[in-house]
């Protein structure tokens, strides 16, 4: 199986009908075809409906407008990256505490090359003015930082595609051994955060202000585990069970100490 069908690359809040373009002509070069966006700005919905004729996007889309022709549009970036066993989210920002690694664009396609054969892969860019949000971010096991020179940090975000893109067709070519056993997909693991949020403010581990840094940090371990579909499952059932338990006492069927 080639897995570079299995690459799927989404843009947040896109705000450019050229960069759409631009970005699908890039994925052409490098045999990825699968696009998403998520929330785009009204002109950019625009533009793209004005296809054949007229449309920005389509005009830079050389050769890829099969691509724009199949692409998906959502409004919340969980739809779109609910079935990929990776996400990987781009940024240019210093954070304190990110929910994964953060690499350059080489390693990034080491690990995607891993685990493409198994499943979906999401690159995730943000928008063309302010990049990803924190909780966009948040949903990512692996964060991406292209160098660049201080004088002009950012990258335009269809220069940012081609360049993660080709990095990922360069692994493809050599790949690494895939990845043992097979992930979690994004939305199973969004369940288990969930659960994980709610126990944490219910046994007072924390509280409202300091929650999202703390779930952060939750993340970043889990990620760490590369867990299985029933490996979430487990510990789903696990924080199930001690809800209940923090909630009712012993059953009178519970053994005694």
């Amino acid at each position: 199986m080639n897995w570079l069908s299995n690459i799927r690359v989404v843009l947040v809040g896109s705000q450019e009908p050229m960069n759409v373009g631009a970005a699908a002509r890039a994925m052409q070069n490098f045999g990825i075809s699968d696009l998403w966006l998520v929330a785009p700005e009204p002109r950019v919905r625009e533009d793209l409906a004005l296809h054949p004729g007229g449309s920005m996007a389509y005009r830079l889309a050389v050769h890829a407008e099969e691509i724009l022709d199949n692409l998906k549009v959502v409004q919340a970036l969980p739809e779109a990256v609910a079935e990929a066993r990776l996400v990987v989210g781009t940024t240019v920002r210093e954070r304190e505490i990110y929910t994964g690694p953060v690499v350059d664009p080489k390693r990034m396609a080491q690990r995607v090359a891993g685990v493409a054969p198994q499943g979906k892969v999401a690159l995730v860019f943000g928008r063309e003015t302010s990049g990803l949000t924190t909780d966009e971010l948040d949903l990512s096991q692996l964060i991406v930082r292209i160098p660049t020179s201080p004088k002009q940090p950012s990258l335009n975000l269809a220069q940012a595609v081609l360049l993660l893109c080709y990095e990922v067709f360069g692994a493809s070519l050599n790949p690494p051994e895939p990845a043992p056993g097979e992930l979690a997909e994004q939305a199973a693991l969004q369940m288990l955060f969930d659960d994980i949020r709610e126990y944490i403010l219910r046994i007072g581990f924390t509280d409202e202000n300091r929650l999202p840094y703390a779930v952060r940090r939750f993340r970043r371990l889990i990620h760490k585990a590369n867990l299985t579909p029933g490996e979430v499952q487990f510990l789903r059932g696990f924080l199930h069970q001690s809800r209940w338990y923090a909630q009712h006492g012993r059953r009178k069927t519970d053994p005694s100490p």
